[in-house]
C-alpha cells in the first residue's frame, strides 16, 4: 500500500520495469554462433581421442564410421543452439528451424571451400536433415521453458459463473476426435517415402547429369535412408498437423504404416526388404533373413511406430488448431 512505502525507498518507473526482449534474428545468431562453438569443441575433443587410440587419424574420419560420428557431432551441437534460441518462444520450432537451416549451410559452405566433392549427394542432404533436428530442439526448448501466460480478456460468456465457462473450456479442450482422413493421408505418404526412397535417389542422380552421386555404397544407404526417414516424418506431421491431437494422430499412422509395409516385405519375401529399413536394421543388429522372426517384426513395425509418432507430436506442435473444436466448420460472413 501506498502508505508503507518508505521514504526513501527507491522508486521505479515504466521505464526501468520494462524487460529487454531478444529479436528473433538475434537469437538466431546467438543459437547458430553456439552451435557451431559446440561443434568445435566436440570435434577438438574427438580429434584428440581419434589421435590417441587410431594409427591413422585423417583415414578414420575419411572412413564410414567418421564420417558418421562428424554428423552425429554436428547433430547434438545443432539441437544444443536451437534449443538455446528457443527457449521462452511460442513459436521456438521456426527459430529452431532457422537455425538448423543457418548451421546446415555453413557447415556446407565449409566443407565446399576446403575442397569437398561438390557432386556428393550427400553434403546437400545435411540441410534438411539439420534444419528438421532444428525444429525438433526448438520444439523441446518451448515445451521445456515455456513463455510466460498470454491472459486473454473478454471471453465470450462472461456473464455465466466462472464455474461454468471453465466447464465449458474444458469439455471444448477434451473433445478432439481423430481425423482419420488425415492418418490414410499420413499412411499413404510414409508408405510410398519409405518403399520408394532407393528409386527418388537413383532418379536424382540418374536426371542430374552427373552432379549429383555418391562415392560408396555405404553412403548410397545412408542417403537412402535419410531420405525415408524424412518422407515418413513429413506423412507423420500432415496426419497430426492442425488436429490439436498430433501424437495420437501419428501413432495411428506409424501402425498402420508400419503393419502395411510389413505385409508388402512378406510379399516381396525375406531376401527382398527395402533398402531404407534394411539398412536401419543392420546397424540395429536386428536380423533379416526371415519375414517371421520376431525380433524383425518388431523392428520393422516399430521403427515405423515410432517415426510416426514423433512426426505426429511434431505435426500437433508446429501446426496448432486456429480454433477450438467445437468452433470448427462454423463461418461467420465470409471468414
Amino acid at each position: 500500500m501506498p502508505h508503507e512505502i518508505a521514504p526513501n525507498a527507491k522508486r521505479t518507473t515504466a521505464n526501468a520495469a520494462v524487460t529487454t526482449r531478444p529479436t528473433v534474428a538475434g537469437r538466431v545468431i546467438v543459437g547458430s554462433v553456439l552451435a557451431m562453438a559446440t561443434y568445435l569443441a566436440i570435434r577438438k575433443i574427438a580429434m584428440g581421442t581419434v589421435l590417441a587410440i587410431e594409427s591413422n587419424p585423417d583415414g578414420w574420419w575419411l572412413s564410414p564410421t567418421g564420417l558418421v560420428a562428424d554428423h552425429v557431432i554436428q547433430a547434438v551441437a545443432v539441437v544444443f543452439g536451437t534449443m538455446i534460441a528457443g527457449a521462452g518462444q511460442f513459436k521456438g520450432a521456426t527459430t529452431g528451424g532457422i537455425v538448423g537451416f543457418v548451421c546446415g549451410g555453413l557447415f556446407l559452405g565449409y566443407e565446399l571451400m576446403i575442397g569437398a566433392d561438390s557432386q556428393n549427394l550427400s553434403l546437400y542432404l545435411q540441410l534438411p536433415v539439420l534444419a528438421m533436428l532444428g525444429l525438433i530442439g526448438g520444439l523441446i526448448a518451448a515445451k521445456i521453458w515455456t513463455p510466460p501466460p498470454q491472459l486473454m480478456l473478454g471471453i465470450p460468456g462472461s456473464g455465466k459463473l466462472s464455474s461454468l465457462q471453465l466447464n465449458e473450456v474444458a469439455e471444448a479442450q477434451r473433445s478432439r476426435p481423430t481425423v482419420w482422413a488425415r492418418v490414410l493421408i499420413g499412411t499413404t505418404l510414409t508408405v510410398m517415402g519409405i518403399t520408394m526412397a532407393e528409386e527418388v535417389r537413383l532418379t536424382v542422380q540418374k536426371y542430374s547429369a552427373g552432379i549429383f552421386h555418391t562415392n560408396t555404397r555405404i553412403e548410397a544407404e545412408f542417403i537412402t535412408w535419410q531420405i525415408a526417414t524424412l518422407a515418413g516424418l513429413a506423412g507423420a506431421m500432415i496426419a497430426g498437423a492442425e488436429t490439436g491431437a498430433g501424437p495420437r494422430h501419428g501413432l495411428f499412422t506409424g501402425i498402420l504404416s508400419g503393419f502395411s509395409i510389413y505385409g508388402l516385405w512378406t510379399q516381396r519375401g525375406a531376401a527382398f526388404l527395402f533398402p531404407a529399413l534394411k539398412f536401419w536394421l543392420d546397424k540395429l543388429g536386428i536380423p533379416t533373413e526371415s519375414v517371421t522372426a520376431p525380433a524383425s517384426i518388431a523392428g520393422v513395425i516399430g521403427s515405423i511406430l515410432l517415426l510416426g509418432l514423433v512426426g505426429g507430436w511434431m505435426g500437433g506442435a508446429l501446426f496448432l488448431p486456429l480454433s477450438p473444436a467445437h468452433h470448427r466448420g462454423r463461418r461467420h460472413g465470409l471468414d
